[in-house]
């Protein structure tokens, strides 16, 4: 192994770790705590909580796009030579990138509009609704590709 792969091995596992970790923070931990706030205050500490975690995430989505297939094409050659586990990732991984792009573009956008507008109760129930479930898919997700990662490379070979 090259310097090179260590370095992009190394990235690619950090911003996977501290995407999902960051979704398990702020789904089980900061969000049960954040309910002894009042509505509005909880609110405005979503709105600045995922106005800074966002811009880490489209940071994630960008490493572990370049160092993943730039490991997968330095290691195997060919996407045609993969092992299914890293098939997995790569599907499981692209359908978190869309749920994301579409909760950034889309409730969250919304949920901006309203809090800038003051109207709290409309912004609360697209956190709720619209937001949270994505999220909360996103974190389970996420997991799934944690383990399929640590599990994968002791797998039977097995490509399609």
């Amino acid at each position: 192994m090259n310097l090179e792969t260590m370095i992009l091995t190394s990235l690619h596992a950090l911003a996977a770790v501290i995407w999902v970790g960051g979704i398990f923070f702020a789904y089980r931990i900061l969000r049960p705590s954040a309910l002894s706030l009042e509505p509005r205050d909880r609110l405005v500490l979503w709105e600045k909580v995922f106005r800074r975690f966002f811009g880490w995430v489209w940071f994630f989505i960008l490493v572990l796009v370049v160092s993943g297939y730039w490991d997968w094409i330095t290691r195997l050659g060919s996407f045609e030579q993969a092992p299914l586990y890293l098939q997995l990732m790569e599907w499981i991984g692209w359908l978190m990138v869309v749920l994301f792009i579409w909760l950034f573009f889309w409730p969250f956008a919304k949920f901006k509009i309203r809090m800038a507008q003051y109207e709290f109760t409309e912004a609360g129930h697209i956190m709720n609704a619209q937001m949270r479930p994505i999220i909360a898919i996103n974190l389970m997700l996420g997991v799934i590709e944690v383990v399929i990662g640590a599990s994968g490379p002791f797998w039977p070979v097995i490509t399609f």
